[in-house]
């Protein structure tokens, strides 16, 4: 049986893209082997997805103490890939990644890379030159490449979960008892939350009042959300106030409108369900989110405000959101963005389908 290994962890933005090519592999008959570390989500997540899964104890490398680990987990890693004999090991950024990819090109493994993001992280920078094929989520990241690697690139626009194309926007608004002239804001600022954002949503909140027609879906981050439910003594009762959504591609599939940060699934998302938005990326020059967010504005299919814009933001998003035209203008100008079937366009160009 064909196997590939799979490095990845951290972040749900980089696990996702992971299980949705997983779930492929598997469907070819390819199995999957999880390579993450031993501390954070990925050792749960994974597993419960019914995928092996095999942790690392590896961590940024910020002093001699991780410094070794990091050999350590090298060093381990080198005897997994031994061990597994993959067909071939496909990275997804950052420094967890790092031990896997290094022990798959000592012992000569096929080494693919794919990136979220507009422009490549430290780990796929180290090692795009040495892979077979970089899989890439933006026409964007060409910009910032040599010319002679182009050959090594191909955009599929990032792999998402499964429910992201398979929701339906009529069904659930039926299902949210969500009625025709109604409209839906969806506010977010990631499982963790954005203080910013939330601050200006609670001192714009007699405005959200007096919008009767406008139904707010708004996930505080389970950090604030105590905090924020202490602070609201009135709200409509349709408005929808939670820690975060489980449901989110199906709160997102029947918004009109979606106020969030510029993570790179959430820019991926948006594209796929062809969603309006205001954009306030978090503002960390590392995690590259401007960058992820021009993407959208420069195509005329979104609108950035910085965190101390927050307000004018929630602002304009009350105004836009009964805006019709300015909406369907904006969703047409999406679809050219569009990448379909990333994680079937992944696992069918990497070069594991010769002969065993």
């Amino acid at each position: 049986m064909r196997k590939v290994i799979l490095t990845t962890g951290g972040t749900g933005g980089h696990i996702y893209p992971a299980l949705a090519v997983a779930r492929e592999l598997k469907k070819r008959g390819v199995e999957p082997i999880f390579v993450g570390t031993s501390h954070r989500m990925e050792k749960d997540m994974i597993p419960q997805e019914g995928y092996k899964f095999i942790g690392l104890d590896v961590k940024p490398l910020k002093n001699i103490a991780s410094i070794f680990k990091m050999l350590k987990s090298i060093i381990k890693a080198i005897g997994i890939v031994r061990k597994e004999k993959p067909d071939a090991i496909l990275g997804f950024g950052n420094y967890i990644s790092v031990p896997a990819i290094l022990a798959g090109i000592i012992l000569r493994k096929k080494i693919y890379l794919q990136e979220q993001n507009a422009n490549l992280g430290f780990a796929n920078k180290l090692f795009y030159r040495l892979s077979k094929m970089s899989f890439l989520a933006f026409e964007k990241t060409y910009d910032d490449l040599p010319i002679k690697y182009h050959k090594k690139l191909k955009v599929t626009g990032n792999p998402l979960r499964s429910e992201v194309y398979m929701v339906n926007r009529k069904i659930e608004r039926e299902r949210l008892k969500i009625e025709d002239d109604e409209k839906v804001l969806l506010i977010t600022g990631g499982s963790l939350g954005s203080k910013s954002i939330n601050d200006a949503i609670l001192s714009k909140w007699e405005r959200t009042l007096a919008e009767k027609k406008i139904r707010i879906y708004w996930a505080t981050g389970k950090n604030h959300f105590e905090t924020i439910n202490q602070n609201l003594n009135k709200y409509k009762p349709n408005d929808v106030i939670k820690p975060y959504f489980s449901n989110m591609p199906s709160i997102m599939a029947v918004s009109d409108l979606v106020v969030c940060r510029a993570g790179a699934l959430t820019i991926s998302e948006l594209i796929a369900m062809e969603k309006p938005s205001i954009l306030i990326p978090y503002q960390s020059i590392k995690v590259g989110q401007y960058e992820n967010a021009k993407i959208l504005e420069e195509t005329g299919a979104s609108y950035i405000y910085k965190n101390s814009e927050a307000e004018i933001a929630i602002e304009r998003a009350m105004d836009l959101i009964k805006d019709d035209i300015e909406l369907a203008k904006i969703r047409a100008r999406i679809k050219v963005l569009k990448k379909d079937r990333a994680a079937e366009k992944i696992v069918k160009a990497m070069d594991i389908w010769g002969r065993k």
